[in-house]
């Protein structure tokens, strides 16, 4: 896992959103998810891009 740090400079529809989860088309699918969920690099990198963004939603 990288370890660097976010820059929060981009609002949510900047940034994008996921329509279809990068696992449906995994070839290591099969034989180890969900355990292969926190050392997928793939997974790693759209978190890190998504958590960039600076939500346009009301907060409470």
């Amino acid at each position: 896992m990288d370890n660097s740090i976010i820059i929060r400079d981009k609002f949510d529809f900047e940034v994008g959103y996921i329509i279809k989860s990068p696992c449906a088309k995994c070839l290591k699918k099969e034989e180890t998810f969900p355990l292969c969920i926190d050392k997928c690099n793939l997974l790693d990198k759209i978190q890190t891009i998504l958590a960039a963004g600076i939500s346009c939603s009301k907060q409470n």
